[in-house]
């Protein structure tokens, strides 16, 4: 075969192979599945308790149910909580010792971006610290600290306004209107595919002065046993500078109990 006819075979060749290259991406690019969509829409129900035997006895059970929907233009999350407890008493028998509903709704603006607002509103009712209900609603804005698969770390401040009712209005801490400075930090972190710990602290001071504040810490370590069922520890405690006033015996509150959720 002559040079000349040597390469215009190769070039022929050539040509070919790259015709049936060009030809073949996009039918293994049509082969191929598509990426998975991220899940918008999440919820979690939890179930927790603790119990003490013996000299004393005291049992306090809670319930936590959580929907939340997040994508990059709008976020709405949501929460119902009730804790219930009994101990004995004198001559061995039962008395309510706690009674909590909390409620809590937040609709968040663009709330994957850098700096984003959000308004909030919120529902307390509380047997320890002698209030009949507790209702604020306000509004702020929330710094994205730190963003990953594996940490979340966010800052938040807002002001709202407020209206508690004791439980016994004739009480030297009668009923109260007041407006709120809110401070929320939040963080958590994935250590691997199971387990994780999430923190949160709010310092609510009133706007008219910081004599009158509320503290509320939530401390949760989590283990996954699948992909629906994990096991829970979680600490709770808080602290209001006017529940004595309301006839409650301490200001502080704290509980750890150990559950079981389900989340999907």
């Amino acid at each position: 075969m002559s040079p000349k006819r040597l390469v215009a075979t190769a070039t022929r060749a050539l040509f070919c192979a790259s015709a049936i290259a060009a030809l073949a991406i996009p039918v293994s690019a049509q082969s191929s599945s598509p990426p998975p969509h991220p899940k918008i829409w999440k919820g979690s129900a939890l179930a927790n308790a603790s119990l003490f035997f013996g000299n004393t006895q005291q049992r306090v059970v809670g319930v936590d149910g959580k929907v939340a929907r997040v994508d990059s233009a709008f976020g709405l999350s949501t929460e119902l909580q009730t804790v219930y407890g009994e101990a004995s008493v004198a001559q061995g028998s039962q008395a309510v010792t706690k009674r909590i509903w909390m409620a809590t709704t937040t609709v968040n603006l663009r709330p994957l971006a850098r700096v984003s607002s959000f308004i909030t509103g919120t529902f307390e009712s509380n047997l320890e610290k002698r209030v009949a209900s507790r209702y604020s609603a306000g509004a702020g804005a929330r710094w994205n600290i730190h963003h990953t698969d594996a940490t979340d770390a966010s800052l938040s401040a807002a002001l709202s306004a407020e209206h508690t009712t004791p439980i016994d209005t004739a009480a030297s801490f009668p009923e109260q209107r007041i407006a709120r400075v809110s401070v929320l930090g939040k963080f958590h972190h994935s250590f691997d595919d199971a387990l994780r710990i999430a923190h949160s602290t709010s310092w609510q001071p009133s706007a008219s002065g910081p004599s009158q504040y509320l503290v509320n810490s939530n401390t949760e370590l989590r283990y996954k046993m699948n992909g629906t069922v994990s096991l829970s520890v979680t600490f709770m405690d808080s602290y209001d500078s006017g529940a004595k006033a309301r006839g409650a015996r301490t200001n502080n509150d704290g509980q750890m109990l150990f559950g079981i959720s389900a989340g999907w």
